[in-house]
């Protein structure tokens, strides 16, 4: 799900990455560049990606008159900015860039692959390590392959579109790999093999997308990396095909109805998001325009022309977010048009979703990530079951057919209330759901009299908090089910884990988000 800080699962406010994920787009669905907002310095960059091995040669051919690769330098420390280096990639690093070293100090390079020998330009110099740019492949991984994307490399959402899957899946898992290796010291670790998907493109069942105009045409996208200029990815092949349909139609309409964009002309109304979600297993459409009004332009004959133009929308939303933040929504949510929330399931647990509220993006996979919780959960009907960061209770109530009872414990109060819906909506009695958090909640249970067979935590990538830690080692439950979306944060809990008395049993690695870096993963540690 990046390195920020997200907020938990189930808040109104949360910001997708991963896991948030951002996308590019592909040779099957993409239109042509017309439109597209890319900078002179976007595609250098594009290009670098694209064709690493091609750029080195056009920079000497155009005179470039900078050091030649500094392989004279007897120490790491001796390198100045502008350096070329030549560089053993050994592994993938967690935001896919591909880390080698010279001379004994790591080296980070975008783009590079993992046993490709490159040449890099020094860009950055830490005490621990470099940042260099890629100029050069001149040993080739069998693993690199040509991104369909055009906007790879600048748009920030496929990190690592330009390996093949097979190779996506291998690095993810060495990846893992390297985490328990070096936060918790465990060279031998079970790591089972990686749950990836049979079509590894159109998963996505939400976009968000920023908007700006650019003549008459109105731009949906995201912001490059490091800037304010947004990077049109319509047609992104890994957003799902009703999705990127659904977006062209609305951009269509707010083009021909010239409705206002925020910022546009110094205004500061006017819509600058939309958002669209599509129900895999329901067919629903849910659309959303964010603004900074309660109001919009033209808004009744706006309403008229989305329904025609998108007759399969079942409700049409206006969010209305005034203040200058990263958040996407604000507050208040008004239904202009059909259902207040649209309906999605999971296996056979039927959801009701407000444009605010928080559901995994990729379906599919979450699916078989529930189903490896239950695995190491090992429930026979007996079990006490704590969901720890449960945000709006989908694994516990995934999880409670099969347990005796759940308690989900979760600090936003609207998740909380999202969830205890979700229980009664499904049946699930034996579920309940409470505010408040995970290191407070459990020590006070315990000391009522509560002993969980089980606990599962499923936390932000900042991993768990010290003191939900110590709660646990207090408390002894039978078993641990860690989910995680940050390797390093989860080795480095697991580590205190394994310190006081607990082993891992194995790692089941999920790809929920393909050609990005992102990997989750489901740990089973039991208390021997």
């Amino acid at each position: 799900m990046n390195e920020h800080k997200r907020p938990s699962k189930g808040t109104s406010s949360y910001k997708e990455q991963p896991g948030g994920v951002r996308a590019g787009s592909g040779k099957d669905r993409m239109r042509s560049d017309k439109g597209r907002a890319v900078t002179g310095k976007a595609q250098e960059e594009r290009s670098r990606r694209q064709n690493p091995d091609k750029l080195f040669a056009g920079r000497k051919q155009a005179g470039d008159s900078r050091p030649a690769a500094a392989t004279g330098r007897e120490h790491a420390e001796e390198l100045r900015p502008g350096d070329r280096i030549v560089v053993t990639v050994k592994r993938l690093g967690i935001n896919g860039e591909g880390i080698g070293y010279y001379r004994r100090k790591a080296v980070f390079i975008d783009g590079a692959l993992p046993d490709e020998v490159v040449k890099a330009e020094v860009t950055q110099l830490q005490p621990k390590f470099i940042k260099a740019r890629l100029l050069e492949v001149e040993k080739r991984s069998p693993d690199r392959i040509e991104p369909p994307c055009p906007v790879f490399g600048i748009c920030g959402g496929c990190q690592i579109q330009h390996i093949s899957y097979e190779g996506q899946l291998r690095a993810k898992t060495e990846l893992v790999r390297e985490a328990f290796s070096r936060y918790a010291g465990l060279e031998e670790v079970k790591i089972k093999p990686m749950l990836g998907m049979e079509h590894p493109w159109d998963y996505r069942n939400k976009a968000q997308l920023q908007l700006k105009r650019k003549g008459n045409e109105v731009i949906a996208g995201l912001y490059e990396a490091g800037s304010h200029d947004i990077v049109d990815i319509s047609g992104c092949p890994i957003q799902h095909p009703q999705v990127n349909s659904a977006v062209e139609k609305v951009k269509s309409v707010l083009e021909e109805m010239r409705i206002p964009l925020h910022k546009e002309n110094g205004a500061k109304d006017g819509v600058r998001t939309i958002v669209v979600r599509h129900g895999f297993q329901s067919g629903h459409l849910q659309v959303t325009l964010v603004a900074a009004s309660a109001r919009l332009p033209r808004q009744d004959d706006l309403i008229r022309l989305l329904r025609l133009t998108l007759p399969e929308v079942t409700g049409i939303a206006l969010n209305v977010n005034p203040k200058k933040t990263p958040l996407i929504f604000g507050e208040r949510t008004i239904t202009l048009w059909g259902e207040d929330t649209m309906e999605e399931s999971l296996g056979d647990l039927q959801f009701s979703l407000s444009p605010r509220a928080f559901f995994q993006l990729n379906p599919q996979q979450t699916v078989k990530l529930y189903e490896s919780v239950r695995a190491a959960a090992g429930l026979t009907g007996r079990e006490t079951v704590v969901d720890a960061y449960c945000g709006t209770g989908t694994i516990g109530l995934w999880l409670a057919p099969y347990a005796k009872v759940v308690r989900g414990i979760e600090t936003i109060p609207e998740a909380v209330e999202d969830a205890k819906q979700n229980a009664a909506r499904n049946g699930r009695a034996n579920v309940s759901f409470h505010t408040g958090a995970a290191e407070e909640l459990l020590p006070r249970w315990a000391k009522a009299g509560l002993t969980p067979d089980v606990i599962v935590a499923d936390p932000p990538r900042t991993g768990l908090d010290p003191r939900f830690l110590e709660a646990v080692l207090r408390t002894k439950p039978n078993r641990f089910v860690y989910v995680s979306c940050n390797p390093s944060t989860l080795a480095k809990d697991c580590k205190v884990l394994l310190d006081g008395g607990y082993a891992i049993q194995w790692v089941q690695p999920v790809d929920m988000f393909p050609q990005t870096s992102h990997v989750e993963c489901c740990v089973l540690l039991v208390r021997e």
